[in-house]
């Protein structure tokens, strides 16, 4: 008995440990790690350690952390510098490059130092910093361990991302492998393998058991998300707006971190108006819902199609967003309010004709967003485990 306990004790400590390093800026990024970590998880149960970093606070960079954030919130909040800001570094990338270098110089050296302790089997940047950080740590400061890059914008990369030293990147499309290719990095380097959601988006309760468990009535649901910031969207308004229909729906929304904007919904006083702050339940609220409206922030709009539901969308940030936004209306799979009566009239027409829900739903089943999931997880435990493919992946990503 003894000798057992001491092989399973054995087998536990020597598990490969995948580490997933990423920026708690906005919510995608640490979406993306938990989903990457939870299908490894599903597909492979205790064969891996998997730990989650907010690498940049947990090294001690607190100060230069809460700066990022806070532009970054700032940037939210004034969308149009996002976009500009792109435009910016996508324009000049070597200079793009060798700005992040320098200024993520400390950073490197310290995740050296962090990772050589116990260095994992293999570390997943989900962060454009991190890549250059990590990067560097690899090429000038002796970190041992393999560095996967997994650039998180569905069909869309900056030049934050396009470390051309990198060891390799996971995508989720071809224009995304196009973007990288045309800043400076190889072909050789991308494999094309889809967008991770987590996994309680990709088997959601059903409606009814939804709006139960949350205690919504049983009528139509329109869901306003902000994201974990909390910002964008001109969310009074908009909420104003659907509680003047003529058919009122149940308004749900979700303010994140936006304690001032949850505090004036909240004086609305209306019986249809449920006002929440930060959630951990968001597939919950995506299930009971019928429609979601907000910004087009990646991790909150391939959440809401995991779940089969259509996106109107009110707000964008940078050029990403833009191009996720293009998607949407492509495949039919939501739609640009570009005014308060726009939001009207589709909200209306939704209402008034309940088979557009279900042929949403029938499209958001062909994206596949669960076979992506498990084939990141695949792609992943073959990392770790036997390093990375020789031959490069061009399929099984969003088109």
């Amino acid at each position: 008995m003894v000798q057992l306990l001491a092989a399973r004790y054995d087998s536990f400590m020597t598990r490969p440990h995948i580490a997933f390093a990423t920026i708690a800026a906005g919510g995608g990024h640490v979406a993306t790690a938990r989903a990457m970590a939870q299908a490894i998880a599903a597909a492979y149960p205790d064969q891996f350690d998997l730990t989650i970093s907010d690498l940049m606070q947990d090294l001690g960079f607190t100060a230069e952390d809460a700066r990022h954030k806070a532009q970054w919130r700032w940037m939210l909040a004034h969308p149009w510098t996002a976009r500009s800001g792109q435009r910016l570094i996508d324009a000049f990338p070597a200079v793009t490059r060798r700005v992040l270098r320098r200024s993520l110089d400390e950073v490197a050296k310290a995740a050296a130092q962090h990772f050589q302790a116990q260095p994992p089997a293999l570390i997943v940047a989900n962060h454009g910093f991190l890549t250059v950080a990590l990067t560097r740590s690899r090429r000038r400061y002796g970190l041992s361990t393999p560095v996967l890059t997994f650039a998180t914008e569905p069909l869309d990369a900056s030049a934050l991302w396009a470390e051309p030293e990198a060891d390799q990147f996971a995508v989720p499309s071809r224009p995304v492998l196009n973007d990288l290719v045309r800043l400076g990095v190889s072909a050789d380097k991308i494999d094309v393998v889809g967008y991770p959601v987590q996994q309680a988006f990709l088997r959601p309760l059903s409606q009814a058991e939804a709006r139960a468990c949350l205690g919504l009535p049983e009528r139509f649901t329109c869901l306003v998300s902000l994201g974990g910031e909390g910002v964008g969207a001109n969310a009074v308004a908009v909420v104003r707006t659907l509680l003047a229909l003529p058919q009122t729906p149940q308004v749900v929304v979700i303010a994140g971190r936006n304690e001032a904007l949850a505090g004036t919904l909240r004086a609305f006083a209306s019986s249809q108006l449920a006002v929440r702050g930060f959630v951990d339940n968001m597939a919950d609220y995506l299930a009971a819902c019928d429609l979601v409206i907000g910004k087009a922030g990646p991790a909150s709009v391939m959440e809401a199609l995991a779940v089969g539901r259509p996106l109107l969308v009110t707000g964008y940030a940078g050029l990403n967003e833009v191009k996720l936004l293009r998607f949407l209306v492509t495949r039919g799979l939501g739609h640009e309010v570009r005014d308060l009566a726009s939001l009207s009239a589709l909200v209306r027409g939704y209402q008034a004709s309940p088979h557009r829900l279900e042929a949403v739903a029938a499209s958001c089943r062909q994206l596949e967003l669960a076979g992506m999931t498990a084939r990141l997880a695949s792609y992943l435990q073959q990392a770790a485990t036997r390093g990375f493919p020789a031959e490069r992946s061009r399929q099984g990503g969003l088109a």
